[in-house]
């Protein structure tokens, strides 16, 4: 199997849908050796600001010299970018040899037991991992928590928890309590438990609650402590407990995200992971993350945010406001589960234009259902085009409006991609 057929096996595995259990990956792993058992693991989840938290987690590790893996999703630059090592991505003869033996190992599959997408890439990246011989590996979970397919993982060194608030109810349940409880299930003792400083106080109690019911105390940094010195388009700076932090991003929301991974980083100090004052800066300092509040061109602007729910889009808009961005022609297309309604009109005060576009995924929002909703949110001149592709093209063409693309990863890592192609609108 080469490099292309591993995708085109991989996408073909999304025509089964989404999967809930954990039978099927450990059914999986057992066949593989069971390479999970082996590692040593943080584990991230939280509705916000995971990814986010993650990639910190690891950029800080990789600093102080620790072989780091990352495992991601969605796939925001392409499946290969959802699994790294000291922020490199797998190289594709690994992911495709990878690939080809967990498909021909598990051939014999029936249909009720065959992985799903996300499970597969797990699976995959778990045996990556164990082969290159990671010191430790940085899990985000996909979805939830305990039924999530990265809780096949053994207890971790460190559960994570970001900013929970509500999000595909439809599974989680229609509650925050409801929702961190299942975030929750990746709290497994011995671990540290590590909670965002911005944590919803119905979901900081499901946690403090689990942590105590499983003999855990909960690491909490403190927002206050961090003193902001600098927030910019590409630089929010601040200081912490004796440090200088620098982050090359925008959104002064990343500094809970810094803070909640500096913390979990401490928690794994009493497993022989130390790390410096001087890593930490110089990890954070070097974090790269892709669709979260990303300028792809200062003048005009070109932002792209992966934001889909109200807690995201409303950090996004504190931005813009922050920043006094005003007449946006915003390129929007949304999963049908979302709060669309609330999204357009959090996001309304910056905008002056929306063109709706469909995303790929199969659970997406057509386009001309997103139009209408946004017509009955706010009135926007409101165009509709087929892709997000097409969306930015059209955008373009009024060469001196600032443009936004949100409303889903899938959207803003699309039409990252498209610009990306053209560097004629690239700072």
């Amino acid at each position: 199997m080469n490099y292309s057929d591993a995708l085109e096996y991989i996408n073909a595995l999304k025509k089964g849908g989404m999967k809930w259990g954990l039978d099927r990956i450990r059914r999986a792993l057992r066949q593989c050796g069971s390479p999970e058992l082996g590692l040593r693991f943080v584990h991230v989840a939280g509705t916000n600001g995971k990814g986010s938290t993650a990639r910190m987690i690891q950029s800080i590790l990789t600093a102080a010299g620790y072989r780091t893996g990352l495992y991601l999703s969605p796939a925001i630059t392409g499946y290969r970018g959802t699994i790294t090592i000291d922020n490199t991505a797998i190289p594709k003869q690994d992911f495709a040899g990878i690939a080809g033996s967990l498909a021909a190992l598990l051939s014999h599959t029936d249909d009720t037991e065959r992985l799903s997408e996300f499970e597969f890439t797990t699976a995959l990246a778990l045996l990556y991992f164990a082969g290159e011989k990671a010191d430790i590996c940085v899990i985000e979970c996909g979805l939830g928590g305990k039924e999530d397919a990265t809780n096949v993982i053994p207890a971790p060194l460190a559960a994570v928890l970001t900013p929970v608030s509500l999000d595909h109810t439809g599974i989680l349940g229609s509650s925050i309590s409801q929702i961190a409880a299942a975030k929750c299930g990746i709290i497994k003792p011995p671990c540290a438990v590590v909670s965002s400083p911005e944590q919803n106080h119905d979901a900081l109690a499901v946690i403090l609650k689990t942590a105590a019911e499983n003999g855990l105390a909960v690491r909490i940094p403190s927002k206050s402590a961090a003193r902001i010195k600098k927030l910019m388009f590409g630089v929010t700076q601040f200081e912490y407990d004796d440090m200088l932090i620098t982050l090359p991003l925008t959104g002064g929301f990343q500094i809970g995200n810094a803070l909640t991974a500096v913390e979990a980083v401490r928690s794994l100090e009493k497993h022989g992971f130390q790390v410096s004052r001087r890593q930490i800066t110089e990890g954070l300092n070097r974090t790269a993350i892709p669709c979260r509040q990303e300028v792809l061109r200062r003048s005009p602007l070109i932002m792209v945010d992966g934001a889909h729910n109200p807690q995201g889009i409303a950090a996004l808009a504190d931005t813009l406001n922050r920043h006094r961005i005003k007449g946006l022609t915003l390129v929007m297309g949304m999963l049908a589960d979302k709060d669309v309604f609330e999204c357009i009109r959090l996001l309304a005060p910056f905008c002056a234009k929306v063109i709706c576009c469909t995303p790929e995924p199969p659970r997406a929002l057509p386009a001309l259902k997103l139009a209408e909703i946004v017509k009955k949110a706010a009135p926007f001149e409101v165009m509709v085009v087929d892709s997000p592709a097409s969306a930015i093209k059209t955008a373009l063409k009024q060469p001196e409006t600032p443009i936004l693309a949100a409303g889903s990863f899938y959207t803003a890592s699309a039409v990252r991609q498209a610009l990306l192609k053209n560097n004629e609108f690239m700072n």
